[in-house]
């Protein structure tokens, strides 16, 4: 991806004016993803944007590693019948799936029919 373009949305989310917990929260998992995805450090914000290809550092099972994660979270609320904090989680595995359609839509597809599938059964 050109990295005029990752850096862009970095930056974006970085600048953004966080008014309320629930956005801070969006932005910090959709930038986490993003950084690690792309190798970004947090000093290149600062410099001027270098026009070239930038690889993805992380793999598609790295990146389903994490979002395994946020899943079993969600469903260890949702075990314990806390449904505020499933609630919470579930938004977290949404901006996760946001950030990853920034750089994959396939991967992101692939886990929104996995949240579909979970929250049928």
């Amino acid at each position: 991806m050109n990295n005029t373009k990752v850096m862009k949305k970095v930056i974006d989310l970085d600048s953004q004016f966080l008014a309320t917990r629930e956005q801070s929260l969006r932005v910090m998992v959709q930038i986490a993803i993003i950084r690690k995805a792309f190798g970004v450090k947090n000093n290149e914000t600062n410099k001027h944007v270098r026009d070239y290809e930038r690889e993805i550092v992380l793999s598609d099972d790295d990146i389903k590693k994490q979002f395994n994660e946020y899943m079993a979270f969600w469903n260890w609320a949702k075990q314990k019948n806390d449904m505020d904090k499933a609630k919470g989680f579930e938004n977290q595995i949404y901006y996760f799936i946001d950030g990853v359609r920034f750089f994959n839509a396939n991967l992101a597809n692939e886990f929104q029919q996995s949240i579909i599938v979970e929250r049928v059964s």
